[in-house]
């Protein structure tokens, strides 16, 4: 069983569906976190990180700790505005340093434009803590990214981070996945027509299945430990399962929670549904349990 608040909601997103306009949308992205006020007890930082215009989200004194929030959108659109509550939530029960990022985005900004805002970014940190010391966290597109950023650390032999939790990840752009066809009429948030035009913005000339575009086909021996959360009325359901697939397959620890019934990156609606409170709680032990063993 659901509750109220979690089926009003999934009614409320069928109603008032994201516009197809990708300007149109990253405005309607930015009202949703608005929706979601931070907490009086957040510290918030505005600054920069890698180049990129960043906030800094904090409520521990002096935290040894930092995550590294890569916001989702269909590498479209998303940023600060729409992941600052996530990233103060996850400050708040970690005791990290959590920084939220905007890396350029697609169209105006195709492949490797991300991915080399991720390698800036991560080389700053790096210039104050461990990798060990630091955290990655990514919803949907982010969480893809994430994931081709790891696999790139890998292949070049740089530190890597201490865990990385991805929330629904879309990290097969090739849009080939059953769960697409299964899935699209339940899913209220991500069509399948808009992330194929998404996923050419993204690739530009590099064909879509390339592992550095759709990490569910990378190598990742030696891979930190990472935990998946996807629900089962998503038409991503298969990305998750296909990229914790590829890291078993790697020996890598990967702890997959699939919940029945949950639509697209459920947790980052933490504010409104016990689900997402609850799913995001389970992440945030996830990140601070490996935290303790480094």
């Amino acid at each position: 069983m659901h509750s109220e608040a979690y089926s009003a909601l999934v009614a409320q997103l069928f109603a008032s569906p994201m516009p197809v306009d990708i300007v149109e949308m990253r405005a309607a992205y930015v009202a949703m976190g608005d929706a979601f006020p931070l907490p009086a007890d957040v510290r918030v930082t505005k600054t920069q990180l890698g180049g990129r215009p960043c906030e800094w989200l904090e409520v521990a004194e002096n935290p040894r700790h930092m995550v590294l929030v890569v916001h989702g959108g269909g590498y479209c659109i998303g940023g600060i505005e729409s992941h600052r509550h996530l990233g103060g939530e996850i400050a708040r029960q970690t005791g990290a340093r959590v920084a939220v990022i905007d890396y350029r985005l697609a169209p105006e900004h195709p492949y490797p434009a991300g991915l080399d805002d991720l390698r800036a970014a991560w080389a700053e940190l790096l210039a104050s803590r461990g990798g060990d010391q630091i955290a990655l966290v990514g919803d949907s597109a982010g969480a893809g990214l994430a994931m081709a950023f790891v696999a790139d650390l890998l292949r070049t032999a740089q530190p890597l981070p201490a865990s990385i939790y991805c929330m629904s990840p879309w990290a097969d752009l090739s849009n080939t996945a059953t769960s697409r066809s299964l899935k699209r009429e339940i899913d209220p948030l991500a069509s399948i027509d808009q992330l194929a035009k998404m996923a050419g913005y993204y690739a530009g000339d590099i064909p879509v299945s390339d592992p550095r575009i759709s990490p569910a086909f990378a190598d990742f021996r030696g891979a930190p430990p990472v935990f998946i959360q996807a629900g089962t009325a998503e038409v991503l359901m298969d990305d998750a399962l296909n990229l914790a697939k590829s890291l078993a397959d790697a020996d890598v620890d990967v702890d997959v929670e699939l919940r029945a019934g949950m639509i697209h990156v459920w947790p980052w609606f933490f504010p409104a549904i016990p689900e997402g409170a609850e799913a995001l709680a389970r992440a945030c032990a996830f990140i601070a349990r490996n935290f303790q063993s480094t």
